[in-house]
């Protein structure tokens, strides 16, 4: 069996994780055994940062239903490649990010992945944990240890320092 790309990334003071993936099934291992080996990992739900075309693009219309018949729960969270998020994140953001964090505080593992695993990818989960409390700095540094191209593009790096400022 083929392996999926999988870097986990701890989350401070919980026994939560956050697996930070490129999209399941364009690598090695096919949509099934990608998911099959995020749940393995320990995932109990899949954010995916993907725009509904770059799916249909890679022929991941069915991403979500694949997840759900794997155990995962699936949100579905698009930002548009190279861009800060937008108005569709940010609507569903409002009712996915309280469950989101509610899995974090029980200890649960999230997975997170746009298409490459570290643009989009690397944004999120940092927003995830500015959200938790973190310090902005520390989890950039921690995510590129594990993600080296997280946080290249200006827009990134100035969504997540507004957001960090707004939560002072």
């Amino acid at each position: 069996m083929s392996i999926h790309p999988l870097f986990t990334l701890s989350v401070e003071n919980s026994t939560a994780s956050i697996i930070l993936t490129p999209c399941p099934g364009t690598k090695e291992a096919d949509l099934v055994n990608s998911l099959q080996q995020i749940k393995d990992a320990g995932a109990v739900a899949l954010l995916t940062f993907m725009t509904q075309r770059e799916l249909d693009k890679n022929q991941l219309s069915d991403i979500g239903k694949a997840s759900e018949a794997q155990g995962l729960q699936w949100f579905h969270l698009p930002i548009v490649d190279d861009e800060a998020p937008g108005n569709p994140f940010l609507k569903a953001w409002k009712s996915a990010g309280p469950i989101v964090h509610d899995l974090i505080a029980q200890g649960k593992t999230i997975a997170v992945h746009c298409k490459g695993g570290s643009g989009r990818t690397g944004l999120i989960s940092a927003q995830i944990l500015i959200e938790r409390g973190e310090s902005l700095a520390p989890l950039m540094a921690r995510i590129q240890a594990v993600r080296p191209n997280a946080f290249m593009h200006l827009c990134h790096r100035d969504y997540l320092t507004d957001l960090a400022n707004s939560l002072k």
